[in-house]
């Protein structure tokens, strides 16, 4: 049974882990909201991956679009599509860059932030759903550790831990089939 011990050791790691915690409770509470945002709409109307640019987007001026590929360290190509739908929603538009007409900047709509500001009233309402099995004050406490744990977290980060964007898997493929290379 090597299999049931390495998932239980991974389990073990996992509970031990604090980004670990902080991720699966993230992604838990997305799902959450996000079931909720679509049951009041009667339909799916914003996808996990939009609500990852959002932050990004609450930026006077907007935000160049390979500024906000780098922020999800991801490529411009990928982000690209999502903006799109956003602008299909009406959520975002986007301008050419008054510095230089090449790039693009996306900009919140305001019916893009009347939707944030719904989403951030779901947020409260899935909030008031769960607060019932904390104490006040672990809810209260938790609130202040990740208010202050936010902003570490926001700040640049070196470059050795900054995220990059994916390779594209036929890049990645081939790197890995190079002739002279291991692992």
């Amino acid at each position: 049974m090597p299999r049931r011990r390495s998932i239980q050791h991974l389990q073990a790691l996992q509970a031990e882990s604090l980004g670990f915690l902080l991720v699966r409770a993230g992604q838990r509470w997305s799902e959450r909201v996000l079931a909720a945002v679509h049951a009041e709409a009667g339909a799916s109307v914003v996808r996990e991956a939009h609500t990852r640019l959002f932050p990004h987007l609450l930026v006077e001026g907007g935000i160049r679009i390979t500024d906000l590929a780098h922020a999800l360290g991801v490529t411009k190509q990928a982000v690209q599509p999502l903006v799109a739908e956003l602008t299909e929603l009406g959520m975002v538009r986007i301008e050419t860059d008054p510095l230089d007409a090449r790039a693009r900047r996306v900009h919140l709509t305001d019916h893009g932030l009347a939707a944030m500001v719904h989403g951030t009233g779901v947020l409260l309402r899935v909030e008031a759903e769960v607060a019932p099995q904390l104490t006040a004050r672990e809810l209260a406490q938790l609130k202040r550790l990740l208010g202050k744990l936010l902003p570490i977290l926001e700040r640049p980060t070196s470059p050795a831990t900054r995220p990059r964007a994916a390779r594209p898997a036929a890049t990645a493929s081939r790197a890995r089939r190079a002739p002279g290379r291991r692992g």
